[in-house]
């Protein structure tokens, strides 16, 4: 047999590329169904529009609700600092330097026809019992002066020389449950300030010479024990006024206070028109306050005499603002 009559071996084929997955699952009979067999170049179903704003919405209400969760407690804590007084907020509350709260202050009605006083040389035509200064929220005691002379039936008190400056008291207010001023103090003789002077005879001469013409005192007594005295006494001009006011100015000597002496004049943001002169007793030790703080001022025709004590001391805080408002409701 000739190499020609050798039967030729059959030639092996080329490798070609390997057969997809899913021909080879096919081959093993485990292809899945064609109707369950995702192509690969068809395009993800798109969402429903409907569910689609339908979650949006929810997503938009719960960021409302979040943010209106927010504000309310921001709002609900701000009130909670704001609207109590800030000394009723604990790690807040500083203390007291004395001062007092009074009511609101208003300048009272002028008669049809009078004008405002705008200099210290001005009259008053305001009726002098509203010009003087109401009892604060503190006030726990007598409202009125404890022994007052009773004042004339005219409503328009002379000063006499033999006026008893002892007298009982007519028409005193009481104070009311909360510790309220009345709306109106009493008139009271003019008289009323020579029975808080240990020599009242210059100045009864005074008073008679230059003619008071009406007078009007409050007192009180604070929760913290000190006791405040108000005396306004009104003359016919400014220059019937001037000679009483320095004489309590120089030579004033309350019956009940001992050791008075006169102070440089405060740096406080007094009104114009209102002269003053301060004096008080000497501290009993470094650090106390003095028992006894007088303040006399002179505002046109009309002299007040403002006297604080307290044997504990008198807050200067309280002094000041009990001459600065009386000083506004003058000026």
């Amino acid at each position: 047999m000739t190499d020609r009559d050798t039967p030729a071996a059959p030639e092996e084929p080329l490798p070609g590329p390997p057969a997809p997955p899913q021909a080879l699952a096919q081959a093993a009979g485990t292809a899945p169904a064609a109707a369950d067999a995702p192509r690969a170049d068809t395009p993800r179903a798109e969402e429903d529009p409907a569910a689609r704003r339908t979650r949006r919405r929810k997503a938009a209400l719960r960021w409302s609700a979040a943010a209106l969760v927010c504000a309310l407690a921001g709002t609900g804590s701000a009130l909670a600092v704001t609207a109590p007084e800030r000394t009723d907020i604990p790690g807040l509350a500083t203390k007291s330097d004395g001062r007092y709260v009074f009511p609101a202050l208003t300048l009272p009605p002028l008669p049809p026809g009078s004008a405002v006083p705008r200099e210290n040389k001005s009259r008053h035509a305001a009726d002098l019992r509203r010009l003087l200064l109401p009892a604060p929220r503190e006030a726990v005691g007598a409202l009125a002066p404890a022994a007052l002379p009773s004042p004339a039936a005219t409503g328009s008190p002379a000063v006499s020389p033999t006026a008893s400056p002892t007298a009982s008291p007519t028409g005193s207010a009481s104070p009311s449950a909360s510790g309220t001023a009345p709306a109106l103090a009493e008139r009271v003789d003019c008289t009323t300030l020579l029975a808080d002077e240990k020599d009242p005879a210059k100045l009864r001469a005074l008073l008679v010479q230059y003619a008071c013409r009406a007078a009007t005192a409050r007192e009180w007594t604070a929760s913290d024990g000190t006791r405040t005295r108000i005396r306004l006494i009104a003359f016919g001009s400014s220059k019937e006024a001037w000679p009483p006011f320095v004489e309590l100015r120089d030579h004033g000597n309350p019956k009940d206070i001992d050791g008075l002496r006169s102070v440089a004049p405060p740096d406080w943001d007094m009104l114009y028109g209102v002269n003053f002169v301060v004096r008080e007793t000497p501290p009993g030790a470094p650090g106390t306050q003095p028992a006894a703080r007088l303040a006399y001022l002179s505002a046109g025709d009309i002299v007040a005499v403002i006297t604080m004590t307290n044997p504990e001391g008198v807050s200067a805080a309280a002094f000041q603002q009990v001459v600065a408002f009386q000083s506004a409701l003058l000026a």
